[in-house]
Protein backbone atom coordinates (compact mmCIF):
# COMPACT_ATOMS: atom_id res chain seq x y z
CA UNK A 1 0.00 0.00 0.00
CA UNK A 2 1.43 3.29 -1.44
CA UNK A 3 0.50 6.40 1.02
CA UNK A 4 0.67 10.43 -0.48
CA UNK A 5 -0.39 13.51 1.02
CA UNK A 6 -0.90 16.95 -0.65
CA UNK A 7 -0.59 14.71 -4.37
CA UNK A 8 -1.50 17.01 -7.40
CA UNK A 9 -3.92 15.43 -9.12
CA UNK A 10 -2.82 16.38 -12.59
CA UNK A 11 -1.66 12.40 -13.85
CA UNK A 12 -4.76 11.69 -12.51
CA UNK A 13 -7.12 13.13 -14.33
CA UNK A 14 -8.08 13.31 -18.09
CA UNK A 15 -9.27 16.94 -17.61
CA UNK A 16 -5.61 17.59 -16.81
CA UNK A 17 -7.10 19.42 -14.40
CA UNK A 18 -4.50 20.67 -11.71
CA UNK A 19 -6.61 20.12 -8.33
CA UNK A 20 -5.11 18.50 -5.34
CA UNK A 21 -5.71 15.77 -3.33
CA UNK A 22 -5.52 15.57 0.94
CA UNK A 23 -4.24 11.82 0.48
CA UNK A 24 -3.88 9.19 -2.38
CA UNK A 25 -3.71 5.96 -1.46
CA UNK A 26 -2.25 3.13 -4.14
CA UNK A 27 -3.82 -0.70 -3.18
CA UNK A 28 -2.19 -3.37 -4.61
CA UNK A 29 -3.79 -6.54 -2.98
CA UNK A 30 -6.34 -7.81 -0.62
CA UNK A 31 -4.42 -7.46 2.72
CA UNK A 32 -3.69 -3.69 1.61
CA UNK A 33 -7.67 -3.36 1.44
CA UNK A 34 -7.98 -5.11 4.91
CA UNK A 35 -5.51 -2.86 6.24
CA UNK A 36 -6.86 0.22 4.78
CA UNK A 37 -10.29 -0.98 6.42
CA UNK A 38 -8.58 -1.03 9.93
CA UNK A 39 -7.08 2.53 9.49
CA UNK A 40 -9.54 4.49 8.30
CA UNK A 41 -9.57 7.05 10.78
CA UNK A 42 -5.90 7.67 10.39
CA UNK A 43 -6.66 9.51 6.85
CA UNK A 44 -9.00 12.25 6.02
CA UNK A 45 -12.06 11.31 4.81
CA UNK A 46 -14.56 10.93 2.13
CA UNK A 47 -12.89 8.17 0.78
CA UNK A 48 -13.37 7.80 -3.11
CA UNK A 49 -12.52 5.05 -5.48
CA UNK A 50 -10.77 6.61 -8.83
CA UNK A 51 -9.10 4.64 -11.76
CA UNK A 52 -7.56 6.47 -14.49
CA UNK A 53 -9.70 9.67 -13.40
CA UNK A 54 -11.01 9.29 -17.12
CA UNK A 55 -14.50 10.21 -15.93
CA UNK A 56 -13.64 12.41 -13.24
CA UNK A 57 -14.24 16.14 -12.75
CA UNK A 58 -12.33 18.05 -10.18
CA UNK A 59 -14.62 20.92 -9.49
CA UNK A 60 -11.73 21.71 -6.65
CA UNK A 61 -9.72 20.11 -4.51
CA UNK A 62 -10.44 16.92 -2.54
CA UNK A 63 -10.39 17.36 0.98
CA UNK A 64 -10.63 13.49 1.57
CA UNK A 65 -8.41 10.27 0.79
CA UNK A 66 -8.53 9.46 -3.19
CA UNK A 67 -7.98 5.15 -3.07
CA UNK A 68 -6.22 3.47 -6.59
CA UNK A 69 -5.91 0.10 -7.57
CA UNK A 70 -2.95 -0.97 -8.77
CA UNK A 71 -3.66 -4.40 -9.63
CA UNK A 72 -3.00 -4.76 -13.46
CA UNK A 73 -2.69 -8.97 -14.73
CA UNK A 74 -5.72 -10.86 -15.95
CA UNK A 75 -6.31 -14.59 -16.31
CA UNK A 76 -8.15 -17.29 -17.96
CA UNK A 77 -9.70 -18.89 -14.58
CA UNK A 78 -12.44 -21.04 -16.40
CA UNK A 79 -11.93 -22.29 -20.04
CA UNK A 80 -15.21 -24.04 -22.05
CA UNK A 81 -16.05 -25.18 -25.83
CA UNK A 82 -17.39 -21.90 -26.89
CA UNK A 83 -16.07 -19.27 -24.34
CA UNK A 84 -13.69 -18.73 -21.47
CA UNK A 85 -13.93 -16.69 -17.99
CA UNK A 86 -11.86 -14.01 -17.39
CA UNK A 87 -10.42 -12.67 -14.10
CA UNK A 88 -9.14 -8.80 -14.36
CA UNK A 89 -7.38 -7.11 -11.77
CA UNK A 90 -9.51 -3.29 -11.63
CA UNK A 91 -6.32 -1.32 -12.18
CA UNK A 92 -5.58 -2.74 -15.83
CA UNK A 93 -6.25 -0.32 -18.60
CA UNK A 94 -9.40 -0.92 -20.29
CA UNK A 95 -8.03 -0.53 -23.82
CA UNK A 96 -4.70 -2.95 -23.14
CA UNK A 97 -7.31 -5.48 -21.75
CA UNK A 98 -9.44 -5.15 -25.19
CA UNK A 99 -6.59 -5.42 -27.66
CA UNK A 100 -5.05 -8.26 -25.44
CA UNK A 101 -8.15 -10.56 -24.86
CA UNK A 102 -8.74 -10.25 -28.91
CA UNK A 103 -5.21 -11.09 -29.62
CA UNK A 104 -5.76 -14.80 -27.32
CA UNK A 105 -8.85 -15.19 -29.41
CA UNK A 106 -11.28 -14.31 -26.99
CA UNK A 107 -13.70 -12.24 -28.52
CA UNK A 108 -16.92 -9.40 -27.47
CA UNK A 109 -15.26 -6.38 -26.22
CA UNK A 110 -14.10 -4.78 -29.69
CA UNK A 111 -16.71 -2.68 -29.52
CA UNK A 112 -15.85 -0.80 -26.61
CA UNK A 113 -11.87 -0.29 -28.19
CA UNK A 114 -10.02 2.90 -27.00
CA UNK A 115 -12.42 4.02 -23.90
CA UNK A 116 -9.76 5.25 -21.39
CA UNK A 117 -9.89 4.45 -18.07
CA UNK A 118 -9.32 1.17 -16.11
CA UNK A 119 -11.03 -2.26 -15.82
CA UNK A 120 -12.32 -1.82 -12.27
CA UNK A 121 -14.47 1.02 -14.25
CA UNK A 122 -16.43 -0.91 -16.23
CA UNK A 123 -18.83 -2.34 -14.18
CA UNK A 124 -19.19 0.93 -11.83
CA UNK A 125 -19.82 3.34 -15.01
CA UNK A 126 -21.25 0.12 -17.33
CA UNK A 127 -19.18 1.54 -20.15
CA UNK A 128 -20.78 1.33 -23.37
CA UNK A 129 -20.03 2.38 -27.32
CA UNK A 130 -21.03 1.82 -30.57
CA UNK A 131 -23.87 -0.64 -29.64
CA UNK A 132 -22.61 -2.71 -26.81
CA UNK A 133 -21.58 -2.51 -23.01
CA UNK A 134 -19.60 -4.13 -20.62
CA UNK A 135 -22.92 -5.64 -19.05
CA UNK A 136 -23.06 -8.03 -21.57
CA UNK A 137 -20.12 -9.49 -20.65
CA UNK A 138 -19.29 -9.37 -17.03
CA UNK A 139 -20.27 -12.09 -15.03
CA UNK A 140 -19.53 -11.46 -11.47
CA UNK A 141 -17.99 -8.43 -9.33
CA UNK A 142 -15.43 -8.41 -6.46
CA UNK A 143 -15.70 -5.68 -4.63
CA UNK A 144 -14.84 -4.61 -0.69
CA UNK A 145 -16.52 -2.07 1.31
CA UNK A 146 -13.51 -0.02 3.68
CA UNK A 147 -16.80 1.36 6.09
CA UNK A 148 -17.68 -2.54 6.88
CA UNK A 149 -14.25 -4.19 6.13
CA UNK A 150 -16.46 -7.01 4.27
CA UNK A 151 -15.66 -8.59 1.02
CA UNK A 152 -18.14 -9.33 -1.31
CA UNK A 153 -19.00 -10.84 -4.92
CA UNK A 154 -21.79 -9.90 -6.87
CA UNK A 155 -23.68 -11.93 -9.79
CA UNK A 156 -24.16 -10.00 -12.60
CA UNK A 157 -27.78 -10.00 -11.54
CA UNK A 158 -27.34 -7.98 -8.75
CA UNK A 159 -25.21 -5.04 -10.33
CA UNK A 160 -28.46 -3.06 -11.32
CA UNK A 161 -26.12 -2.54 -14.96
CA UNK A 162 -28.22 0.31 -16.78
CA UNK A 163 -27.46 3.05 -19.04
CA UNK A 164 -24.36 4.14 -17.60
CA UNK A 165 -25.89 2.68 -14.46
CA UNK A 166 -24.94 0.57 -11.91
CA UNK A 167 -25.38 -0.80 -8.19
CA UNK A 168 -22.19 0.32 -7.51
CA UNK A 169 -22.59 4.83 -8.32
CA UNK A 170 -24.88 4.28 -5.50
CA UNK A 171 -22.04 2.93 -2.82
CA UNK A 172 -19.40 4.82 -3.11
CA UNK A 173 -17.34 2.85 0.07
CA UNK A 174 -17.37 0.19 -2.67
CA UNK A 175 -14.26 -0.37 -4.26
CA UNK A 176 -13.65 -2.88 -6.99
CA UNK A 177 -10.99 -5.47 -6.98
CA UNK A 178 -11.55 -8.10 -9.52
CA UNK A 179 -14.12 -8.66 -12.36
CA UNK A 180 -15.15 -11.74 -13.69
CA UNK A 181 -15.93 -11.40 -17.76
CA UNK A 182 -17.33 -14.31 -20.17
CA UNK A 183 -15.54 -14.16 -23.88
CA UNK A 184 -16.78 -15.90 -26.66
CA UNK A 185 -13.98 -18.24 -28.71
CA UNK A 186 -16.40 -17.88 -31.25
CA UNK A 187 -16.11 -14.45 -33.85
CA UNK A 188 -19.33 -13.25 -32.99
CA UNK A 189 -19.57 -9.56 -34.04
CA UNK A 190 -22.38 -6.48 -33.22
CA UNK A 191 -22.13 -3.98 -36.03
CA UNK A 192 -25.57 -2.85 -36.16
CA UNK A 193 -24.61 0.82 -35.07
CA UNK A 194 -25.34 3.14 -37.77
CA UNK A 195 -22.35 4.92 -37.43
CA UNK A 196 -20.05 1.60 -37.53
CA UNK A 197 -21.93 -0.08 -40.08
CA UNK A 198 -21.41 3.03 -42.53
CA UNK A 199 -17.53 2.70 -41.97
CA UNK A 200 -17.53 -0.75 -42.52
CA UNK A 201 -19.52 -0.87 -45.78
CA UNK A 202 -17.80 2.39 -47.06
CA UNK A 203 -14.20 0.74 -47.01
CA UNK A 204 -15.76 -2.35 -48.01
CA UNK A 205 -13.89 -4.55 -44.69
CA UNK A 206 -15.15 -8.23 -43.30
CA UNK A 207 -17.60 -7.09 -40.20
CA UNK A 208 -17.65 -10.37 -39.28
CA UNK A 209 -13.61 -10.35 -37.67
CA UNK A 210 -13.71 -9.14 -34.04
CA UNK A 211 -9.78 -7.52 -35.32
CA UNK A 212 -11.44 -5.33 -38.21
CA UNK A 213 -13.85 -4.35 -35.72
CA UNK A 214 -11.47 -3.10 -33.51
CA UNK A 215 -9.56 -1.42 -35.79
CA UNK A 216 -12.75 0.02 -37.14
CA UNK A 217 -13.80 1.36 -33.67
CA UNK A 218 -10.48 3.06 -33.51
CA UNK A 219 -10.66 5.14 -36.39
CA UNK A 220 -14.00 6.29 -36.33
CA UNK A 221 -13.06 7.21 -32.17
CA UNK A 222 -9.72 8.64 -33.47
CA UNK A 223 -11.29 10.85 -36.21
CA UNK A 224 -14.08 12.31 -33.97
CA UNK A 225 -12.71 12.22 -29.74
CA UNK A 226 -9.82 14.77 -29.27
CA UNK A 227 -7.37 12.80 -27.83
CA UNK A 228 -6.77 13.48 -23.91
CA UNK A 229 -2.74 14.11 -23.46
CA UNK A 230 -3.13 16.29 -26.55
CA UNK A 231 -6.09 18.27 -25.33
CA UNK A 232 -7.53 17.77 -21.91
CA UNK A 233 -11.04 15.81 -22.01
CA UNK A 234 -13.19 13.55 -20.12
CA UNK A 235 -14.38 11.79 -23.21
CA UNK A 236 -18.32 12.23 -23.34
CA UNK A 237 -19.76 15.17 -20.78
CA UNK A 238 -23.42 14.64 -21.01
CA UNK A 239 -25.63 11.28 -21.08
CA UNK A 240 -27.78 10.99 -24.17
CA UNK A 241 -31.26 11.91 -22.88
CA UNK A 242 -34.09 9.15 -23.09
CA UNK A 243 -37.91 11.60 -23.27
CA UNK A 244 -41.24 10.08 -23.65
CA UNK A 245 -43.43 10.31 -26.83
CA UNK A 246 -45.31 13.35 -26.25
CA UNK A 247 -42.06 15.31 -26.11
CA UNK A 248 -40.53 13.51 -28.63
CA UNK A 249 -42.88 14.14 -31.24
CA UNK A 250 -43.39 18.00 -30.54
CA UNK A 251 -39.65 18.47 -30.83
CA UNK A 252 -39.46 16.22 -34.31
CA UNK A 253 -42.47 18.14 -35.33
CA UNK A 254 -40.07 21.01 -35.24
CA UNK A 255 -36.77 19.58 -36.09
CA UNK A 256 -37.79 16.30 -38.38
CA UNK A 257 -34.02 15.77 -39.39
CA UNK A 258 -33.23 15.05 -35.73
CA UNK A 259 -31.48 11.55 -35.00
CA UNK A 260 -32.79 9.21 -32.38
CA UNK A 261 -33.47 5.97 -31.15
CA UNK A 262 -35.90 4.13 -30.54
CA UNK A 263 -35.83 3.12 -26.76
CA UNK A 264 -38.97 1.08 -25.98
CA UNK A 265 -42.42 1.67 -27.43
CA UNK A 266 -43.01 5.07 -25.57
CA UNK A 267 -39.37 6.19 -25.54
CA UNK A 268 -36.79 7.81 -27.33
CA UNK A 269 -33.14 8.06 -26.79
CA UNK A 270 -32.47 11.73 -28.54
CA UNK A 271 -28.37 11.91 -29.19
CA UNK A 272 -26.98 15.36 -26.56
CA UNK A 273 -24.88 15.81 -29.46
CA UNK A 274 -27.07 17.22 -31.71
CA UNK A 275 -29.31 19.18 -29.03
CA UNK A 276 -26.13 20.73 -27.95
CA UNK A 277 -25.02 21.49 -31.28
CA UNK A 278 -28.51 23.12 -32.56
CA UNK A 279 -28.53 25.27 -29.29
CA UNK A 280 -24.93 26.75 -31.37
CA UNK A 281 -22.38 25.68 -28.16
CA UNK A 282 -20.07 23.89 -30.55
CA UNK A 283 -16.45 25.14 -30.47
CA UNK A 284 -17.50 28.00 -27.86
CA UNK A 285 -14.86 29.07 -25.65
CA UNK A 286 -15.61 29.91 -21.80
CA UNK A 287 -12.82 30.90 -20.05
CA UNK A 288 -10.17 28.16 -19.74
CA UNK A 289 -13.27 26.04 -20.71
CA UNK A 290 -14.64 24.90 -24.16
CA UNK A 291 -17.11 22.84 -26.28
CA UNK A 292 -14.65 20.66 -28.84
CA UNK A 293 -14.41 21.86 -32.56
CA UNK A 294 -15.62 18.49 -34.21
CA UNK A 295 -17.55 16.97 -31.19
CA UNK A 296 -20.19 19.14 -29.35
CA UNK A 297 -20.66 16.11 -26.75
CA UNK A 298 -16.92 16.95 -25.53
CA UNK A 299 -16.07 19.68 -23.20
CA UNK A 300 -12.09 20.74 -22.83
CA UNK A 301 -9.66 22.03 -20.96
CA UNK A 302 -7.91 24.87 -23.36
CA UNK A 303 -4.86 24.28 -21.32
CA UNK A 304 -5.64 27.15 -18.63
CA UNK A 305 -9.15 25.68 -17.08
CA UNK A 306 -10.26 25.26 -13.18
CA UNK A 307 -13.02 22.14 -12.75
CA UNK A 308 -14.97 25.63 -12.37
CA UNK A 309 -14.59 26.99 -15.49
CA UNK A 310 -15.76 23.65 -17.44
CA UNK A 311 -18.53 22.92 -14.68
CA UNK A 312 -19.83 26.87 -15.55
CA UNK A 313 -19.98 26.23 -18.94
CA UNK A 314 -21.47 22.67 -18.44
CA UNK A 315 -24.30 24.57 -16.59
CA UNK A 316 -24.95 27.24 -19.26
CA UNK A 317 -25.40 24.16 -21.60
CA UNK A 318 -27.50 22.35 -19.57
CA UNK A 319 -29.87 25.32 -19.13
CA UNK A 320 -30.12 25.81 -22.74
CA UNK A 321 -31.17 22.63 -23.98
CA UNK A 322 -33.89 23.12 -21.20
CA UNK A 323 -35.09 26.29 -22.44
CA UNK A 324 -34.71 25.11 -25.68
CA UNK A 325 -35.83 21.66 -25.88
CA UNK A 326 -37.85 21.11 -22.30
CA UNK A 327 -35.12 18.33 -22.01
CA UNK A 328 -32.64 18.06 -18.91
CA UNK A 329 -29.51 16.78 -19.64
CA UNK A 330 -27.53 14.74 -16.84
CA UNK A 331 -23.53 14.45 -16.92
CA UNK A 332 -22.23 11.45 -17.81
CA UNK A 333 -18.83 12.37 -16.17
CA UNK A 334 -18.78 12.05 -12.35
CA UNK A 335 -18.01 15.88 -10.36
CA UNK A 336 -16.24 15.90 -7.46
Amino acid sequence: MKINYHVSLKDFNTFGLDAKAACLIEIEDWDDLQALSDSTSDFPKPYYCIGQGSNLLFSRDYEGTLIRMANNSWEVIEEYQDYVLIQAGAGCIWDEFVEQTLAKGYFGLENLSLIPGTVGSSPVQNIGAYGAEAAQFIERVHCFDWETGLFATLEKEYCEFGYRQSIFKQHPSWVVIWIEFALSKMAQTQTYYQALEDYLEKNELDSGNPLVVRSAVVEIRNSKLPDYKKIGNAGSFFKNPVVGAELFESIRAKHPQMPFYVESETTYKIPAAWLIEQCEWKGVRLNGAGVHENQALILVNLGWATGKDVLELADRIVESIKNNFGIQLHPEVIVL
